[in-house]
């Protein structure tokens, strides 16, 4: 057996095991399905939810530690008409001390991959913008809360040199000079977008296209376990910025301009902003843009699947400010 045989092995028995610890966890509500995971990046099982008139088709995963504030907020979008998840069972805890973790079951949505197209756009826009109305004034106690950069120069320079490092390695000839100066002056750019006077909710955070699934009626929303307590307008920012990641509608690009014209349309029409979020888009914009888009150019750049690393050059070399302008009030 070869050192490659050697680990896909044990990789095999490791995710046996843990099934099976957290199918002991769940017990008789519910049973895990065969097959590989739903997602390649963590464990998300299919399985099916027992104790009704018929079996509720389900997906296990891993949820908050403490997942209560969460839950609340799933379940008030839920109530109020949006169309994402809520738990069907009570979390199970699976494992001891500090190495525990907690999973949960939800319903498996039916829907179908986005297309690529103008419509699905307009669609998650939609979506979003009634996500951030339908959470406006919410207060749910103990839930997360932004964890916003870091202003220390030895990040920045960090940031600066992993970034002209990763260019080199995958888009040799890409202009990174702007992204570089902009990292340079990351310090007072965090200064401008915490200490803005925004309106907060609680927001996903991961509003992309992995996340969604769209049928005749619009979109649905699979995933808020990246969720915090946020600025609203940064979750649009990096919508803009992340909706192709790791998709293969991304055709090898960041959204256009025809592109985010229809899915920011939608947005506003769900949920205008105040003045003092227009005013703040910009740097709101290029804030998101450095602090999460330099990881995915750095430490997390993904080959796959095919068009990523196209998608990754046009968001490493683009001008956020005049792809992504707001609309009209």
């Amino acid at each position: 057996m070869t050192d490659d045989q050697h680990a896909q092995d044990q990789a095999l028995q490791t995710d046996g095991a843990r099934r099976q610890r957290v199918q002991t966890a769940f017990g008789d509500l519910l049973t895990l399905d065969g097959g590989d995971s739903l997602s390649p990046w963590s464990d998300v099982w299919s399985a099916h939810v027992h104790g009704g008139p018929e079996d509720v088709a389900a997906v296990v995963k891993q949820t908050w530690r403490e997942p209560e504030p969460l839950e609340a907020w799933q379940r008030t979008l839920v109530a109020r008409g949006i169309r994402t998840v809520s738990p069907l069972l009570p979390t199970v805890l699976v494992g001891d001390g500090d190495e525990a973790e907690r999973w949960v079951a939800y319903p498996r949505l039916a829907g179908r991959e986005w297309d690529g197209g103008i419509a699905d756009l307009a669609a998650a826009g939609r979506l979003l913008g009634e996500m951030h109305a339908a959470s406006e004034g919410l207060a749910i106690d103990g839930f997360a809360p932004f964890e916003w950069g870091s202003d220390e120069r030895a990040s920045i320079d960090e940031d600066i040199a992993a970034i002209r490092e990763s260019a080199a390695a995958h888009w040799p000839s890409a202009d990174v000079e702007r992204w570089v100066d902009q990292l340079d002056g990351f310090a007072a750019m965090l200064e401008r977008v915490r200490g803005a006077d925004v309106p907060q909710c609680q927001v996903s955070l991961d509003h992309r296209a992995a996340n969604l699934l769209f049928d005749e009626e619009g979109a649905l929303m699979l995933d808020l376990e990246s969720a915090a307590l946020a600025p609203r307008i940064l979750d649009l920012a990096v919508a803009a910025l992340l909706f192709p990641l790791e998709h293969a509608g991304s055709g090898g690009s960041a959204l256009g301009s025809e592109e985010w014209a229809a899915f920011q349309g939608a947005y506003l029409d769900a949920c205008p902003l105040s003045r003092q979020e227009r005013e703040l888009w910009p740097a709101a914009l290029t804030y998101m843009k450095l602090e999460w888009g330099t990881w995915h150019l750095t430490q997390g750049v993904e080959a796959e699947p095919e068009g990523n690393l196209g998608y990754l050059e046009d968001l490493l070399t683009l001008d956020e400010h005049a792809r992504y302008p707001l609309g009209s009030a």
